[in-house]
């Protein structure tokens, strides 16, 4: 997928931000999937690159711009982590150390740090003594999807990006440009409105053609015996990405709390409203939330190396639980 750059209308914001000096510290806040990882691309290469144009944008051609399409700059350092698991001192002394180098071929050092709120305790406190005093060419990077987990300490030192906002209809046409046809780009931009990269890596993987088998089942299986929902946790355990089925999982509680809410104008499933408004009536609230809240913290549980195939025994009891006086024990991270 080629990334699509943002318009010199959209990018004005950081245009002006760049003519005014950029900022050593900076915060991006956006979910993951969205399009302020691009931006923040965009941002790291023309704040690296040799000849940035008029309007801000890299070059594309120059040897900093080069690099970082190939991968190996040598100034640009990016610590991220892993699904579920945390960013710990380690990584943030090796970036202090890089940022306390002169530039190998920019005018700059980079840093980016994502998801910033992956830090530990012990890794804020060491990234705020590099904050407080950066390096004279240093520049400092953070994206948050929850930016009240972070320090306060650190908020303080950051400046807040502006990048362009999503309008309304924009992610059905981004996925259209990357040839995903408008049918299936409309149902994803219902579910995925401010997250359109998700939903490219979604429709790549085959989530689209799997959706509406997964859906069948999932929606009869309240009806059925608990003795059905182990036997197909036993089926979907051996050739079913969990991460995946949780994207479904969590549509299909927002569409019920939705409906719940009298609001059938916003739900993703529309085939399969009358269906759904029927288990709406007859689900208790609390137990839709719990449900939610129990495939929210799966990326948590799976990281734990907690058995699959149990954990989805127990997620799929405690969904036709939702329709049952009984409430099944949920998962705990």
């Amino acid at each position: 997928m080629s990334a699509q750059r943002p318009t010199p209308a959209e990018w004005q914001p950081i245009q002006s931000l760049l003519q005014a000096g950029l900022p050593q510290a900076m915060l991006a806040v956006g979910e993951s999937g969205s399009l302020v990882g691009q931006y923040c691309d965009e941002l790291q290469q023309v704040a690296l690159c040799f000849a940035p144009s008029a309007q801000g944008l890299s070059c594309g051609t120059c040897r900093s711009c080069r690099l970082l399409v190939e991968g190996n700059h040598p100034d640009l350092l990016v610590i991220t982590a892993e699904t579920g698991k945390r960013i710990a001192i380690d990584a943030v002394r090796h970036a202090n150390d890089f940022l306390a180098y002169t530039p190998q071929v920019s005018a700059r050092r980079w840093l980016r740090v994502e998801p910033a709120e992956a830090l530990t305790a012990a890794a804020a406190n060491a990234l705020l003594k590099t904050l407080e005093e950066p390096a004279a060419r240093a520049h400092i990077l953070l994206l948050s999807e929850r930016p009240s987990q972070l320090l306060a300490t650190i908020r303080s030192r950051l400046q807040r990006l502006s990048f362009p906002a999503a309008r309304p209809g924009q992610c059905v046409l981004w996925l259209e440009g990357l040839g995903i046809p408008p049918a299936e780009a409309l149902w994803l931009s219902r579910q995925f409105a401010n997250r359109p990269l998700r939903a490219w890596q979604l429709w790549e993987s085959g989530w689209v053609t799997r959706c509406p088998s997964w859906i069948d089942m999932l929606l009869s299986l309240p009806q059925q015996s608990p003795v059905a929902a182990l036997r197909l946790a036993d089926n979907w355990a051996k050739d079913v990405d969990l991460l995946l089925l949780r994207e479904l999982m969590l549509s299909l509680l927002a569409d019920l709390l939705r409906l719940r809410n009298h609001r059938p104008d916003s739900i993703v499933h529309v085939d399969y409203l009358q269906s759904l408004e029927v288990m709406a009536q007859s689900a208790q609230a609390i137990s839709l939330w719990e449900t939610l809240e129990e495939w929210i913290r799966l990326p948590e549980s799976l990281a734990q190396n907690r058995n699959v195939g149990m954990m989805l025994e127990t997620l799929l009891l405690n969904w036709i639980s939702i329709w049952s006086r009984e409430k099944v024990h949920g998962i705990t991270s």
